[in-house]
Formats: C-alpha cells, sequence, structure tokens
C-alpha cells in the first residue's frame, strides 16, 4: 500500500508469495471515500505474480487520512487466503496516516 499526501489516495497492489508463476485467482480493493468497493478502486482476476494498482481517495477520521484495504488469493484448488492483517469477518484492514 502506498500512500500520496498531495492527492490524498492511497493505492493499493498484492504480490504473491506461493504459487508464484501459476495462474491464480486474485483480488485487491482499495475503499475510501467513495464507501464502496468498485471498477475503479478493486481488481480480480487470474494472475501470475501480482495484481494492482487499486487507486482510492482517502477519507478523513479523527484528522488522518483512512482507507480500507483488502487481497486475496485463491490457491489452484479454489481455497482463499486473505492478507494477513484483514479483519476475517470484512476481508479488510483499516490503514489511516
Amino acid at each position: 500500500m502506498e500512500y500520496n499526501s498531495s492527492t490524498r489516495s492511497f493505492c493499493g497492489f498484492a504480490v504473491k508469495s506461493r504459487w508464484v508463476g501459476v495462474a491464480t485467482d486474485m483480488h485487491v480493493a482499495t475503499v475510501g471515500a467513495s464507501g464502496t468497493a468498485d471498477k475503479g478502486n478493486s481488481l480480480s482476476g487470474p494472475s501470475l505474480y501480482a495484481l494492482g494498482p487499486s487507486r482510492e481517495t482517502a477519507w478523513e477520521h479523527d484528522g488522518q487520512d483512512c482507507v480500507l484495504f483488502g487481497a486475496r488469493i485463491s490457491d489452484p484448488e479454489g481455497n482463499q487466503y486473505f492478507h494477513q492483517s484483514a479483519n476475517a469477518a470484512i476481508g479488510y484492514t483499516r490503514l489511516c496516516v
């Protein structure tokens, strides 16, 4: 995840550490000011190595710029794995700077 303070926006991406070079389903999303994961800030599909970028303008919370970030990968058998800090109930992590 990267943050651009001049545009108050986040850019998210996912890079594989397992099943590299094997086309598996991946998903990455950033949810900020828009409040939803839509075509502009959510990407899905088969990938060999990485997926992104997913861009979104931040929302302000307690004087900080915040975004929700989510990423998942499916293994070759179809089991889904979410990024390690994801809230299991929603699949996203709140990040603020």
